[in-house]
């Protein structure tokens, strides 16, 4: 299962990077048309990109252990009062997370139930960029869930370790 969630975490890493290129190559595009004296409208499909990029890599920075974390407390309380903290931790961000990831999949589907569009010129249906910020925030629970059960079987978790970090 751990694999299986590393895996997930990496796909949806790669598809915030591409976004994120996706967000440069809009802008880029539309910079070159204004020069070239064309309108393009780019900022409605860049605010879908950006909300799919940030929600998609929010698992892939968890399980690298890429988000702040204040480790201070922690690090200098026994242990078992540090694994009690992490698990604290761990179960109450499963929970907004599970919140969030299931009222957002409800919304979701509601949205493509109605068949609602974007209101900007593109018009795009809004389950599409809806669907990339519940998936996100699937995995990040899924990761969350995993990582709780290293802690509570007295594991080394994953996100402890920032694969960014030079120091230690």
């Amino acid at each position: 299962m751990r694999r299986l969630i590393e895996q997930l975490a990496l796909v949806c890493g790669y598809l915030a990077a591409f976004f994120l290129v996706g967000i440069a190559i809009a802008t880029l595009t539309q910079i070159v048309a204004r020069q070239v004296g064309q309108a393009i409208e780019t900022t409605e499909l860049s605010g879908f990109f950006l909300a799919a990029s940030t929600f998609l890599g929010l698992a892939y920075t968890f399980v690298n252990g890429g988000h702040v974390r204040i480790g201070l407390m922690a690090q200098f309380a026994p242990k078992r009062v540090r694994a009690a903290v992490e698990i604290w931790v761990c179960a109450v961000g499963a929970f907004v997370v599970g919140f969030a990831a299931w009222h957002m999949t409800a919304f979701t589907i509601e949205t493509y139930k109605f068949g609602d569009l974007s209101p900007g010129l593109i018009a795009a249906p809004l389950w599409i960029p809806q669907s990339a910020v519940s998936f996100g925030l699937i995995v990040l629970l899924l990761a969350i869930l995993e990582q709780l059960t290293l802690v509570l079987t007295g594991q080394p978790t994953r996100y402890e370790t920032n694969i960014d970090s030079t120091a230690e």
